[in-house]
């Protein structure tokens, strides 16, 4: 009898367990804002801009009228993302979409961080890709504080902001 009760208690918190687990998603860690955003709530400088922007752009490239012929951009510190910082900032990714679209079921491994352009006090800029959402050829210019980014991909770049 014990181990009847055993085996159905056993059970029974293995189910309770399994369905805990179903509710879980992936968890936000931070907050993505645009560029104009970040800069617009204090997290990002003119700066921090146009450093992003050298980055993006692969030079000063758009904004020669604002950037000196010796314009160096702040480093990237650190030069690389940690896999436990890009986790985070996909998980991030993953959660908002699952908020905007309830129907999927996004995981962190849905998304990838193609280029990242540097960290900034507790901002990381990076430009992201999906597999559940399509890409354009669309090649367009955006300005924020009258620094230029060049953008070809219908991509552009997001903030993502630790908790």
């Amino acid at each position: 009898m014990k181990k009847l009760l055993a085996m159905l208690l056993a059970t029974l918190l293995l189910g309770v367990g399994a369905l805990g687990l179903a509710g879980c998603g992936p968890k936000t860690y931070g907050t993505f804002y645009t560029l104009q955003e970040a800069y617009d709530n204090g997290y990002l400088t003119r700066e921090d801009l146009m450093s992003i922007a050298y980055y993006q752009n692969g030079s000063r490239r758009y904004n020669e009228s604002i950037m000196p012929e010796d314009y160096a951009p702040i480093p990237k510190d650190p030069e690389e993302l940690s896999e436990s910082t890009s986790l985070r900032i996909r998980s991030t990714a993953a959660a908002d979409w699952n908020a905007e679209y309830p129907d999927d079921d996004a995981t962190a491994e849905d998304f990838w961080i193609d280029y990242y352009y540097g960290t900034y006090g507790n901002c990381v800029a990076v430009m992201m890709r999906d597999n559940l959402s399509g890409t354009t050829g669309v090649v367009w210019i955006g300005i924020v504080a009258d620094v230029s980014f060049s953008y070809n991909s219908g991509k552009e770049i997001r903030v993502w902001r630790a908790k």
